[in-house]
């Protein structure tokens, strides 16, 4: 009887040390730090930050919730507060963010926007390229606005972003004045180029997809071109080839922005200004990330993404942008 009282009251001190053990990894699990990043579909679809997320976790303590989308909305999302930083690739948007203010200066930086690392848009169409992209790319002195217009004249499939994306600021840059994109308004596309000009408001892959079944022509970032035709599952653009790459104008720049904690945010449904502490941005959980992102650590790992799947590198590293 004794044994068996002396059995029982062990197994009680095993119970207890062992729940005490999982209210604290529940405590922990719980506390655990997050930092909230609003980015780009180009930069989550390419898989960088997927590729990145051990490494930041494993050296910093840090976890991270990505929202992902277009420039535009991702930019949007950060003066709704729902954002602590944002790593977009729009200048004049990341510009218009910063005379809101909407971000500041991190110590140890130049300026608001910290322009780390680039890459390059990349025009992609169907191997049969109906708008002969490939015979103006052969012809001397020519640009990608060139071909652009061949595009046009040709009245060949284009498919748009449409989402007043990075890619999509970019793209409108590129028609000729003829074609009657001017002002970047998806609900002013004119009518005369509606049966070949298809803008879709969605996402990069999304629309690589929709080119891909429209045998159609698409402006894109190179990584994430190359993520879907190297994907797990095979080649999910078969028909696609890039036709023009690395012309100087489809330089494509990221950059980080943290969120100023005293910004004027706005409301989400009614774009009516939120009142005074109505936000909590976590400053510090954003330069946690904007350090990482720019220390040695993540630049190694930066530069070699890319090699092993694709035998190139994506992403190209900038430096300047931390003070002397």
């Amino acid at each position: 009887m004794k044994k068996l009282c002396k059995l029982i009251a062990l197994m009680c001190v095993f119970v207890v040390l062992v729940t005490c053990i999982a209210l604290t990894a529940c405590k922990n699990d719980t506390s655990k730090k997050v930092v909230r990043i609003s980015t780009t579909t180009s930069v989550n679809d390419s898989g960088l930050m997927e590729y990145l997320r051990p490494a930041f976790e494993r050296e910093t303590g840090y976890t991270w919730e990505i929202s992902s989308a277009g420039t535009g909305a991702a930019i949007a999302a950060a003066t709704y507060g729902n954002a602590d930083v944002i790593l977009v690739h729009s200048k004049k948007s990341e510009e218009e963010f910063v005379q809101g203010g909407y971000s500041y200066v991190v110590s140890g930086y130049k300026a608001e926007r910290v322009s780390f690392m680039h890459n390059f848009f990349v025009l992609v169409g169907p191997s049969g390229d109906p708008a002969g992209v490939k015979d103006v790319k052969a012809t001397s002195g020519t640009t990608v606005r060139d071909a652009f217009a061949a595009i046009a004249e040709t009245e060949s499939k284009f498919i748009s972003r449409g989402d007043k994306s990075g890619t999509h600021n970019k793209e409108w840059t590129l028609w000729p004045a003829s074609v009657g994109l001017t002002d970047n308004n998806v609900a002013n596309i004119p009518d005369a180029i509606k049966s070949w000009y298809i803008s879709k408001g969605q996402g990069m892959g999304a629309c690589l997809l929709a080119a891909e079944d429209e045998t159609a022509y698409v402006l894109t970032d190179k990584a994430t071109f190359l993520s879907y035709k190297n994907n797990t599952d095979g080649d999910r653009l078969p028909d696609l080839e890039i036709l023009w790459e690395e012309d100087d104008s489809m330089k494509n720049t990221y950059s980080i922005l943290c969120v100023n904690k005293d910004a004027p945010f706005v409301s989400s449904v009614t774009g009516q200004a939120l009142s005074q502490g109505s936000v909590t941005i976590d400053t510090e959980a954003a330069e946690v990330f904007l350090r990482w992102m720019t220390s040695e650590s993540a630049s190694a790992l930066i530069a070699q993404y890319g090699m092993a799947e694709y035998g190139e590198r994506l992403f190209m590293l900038d430096s300047g942008y931390k003070v002397e």
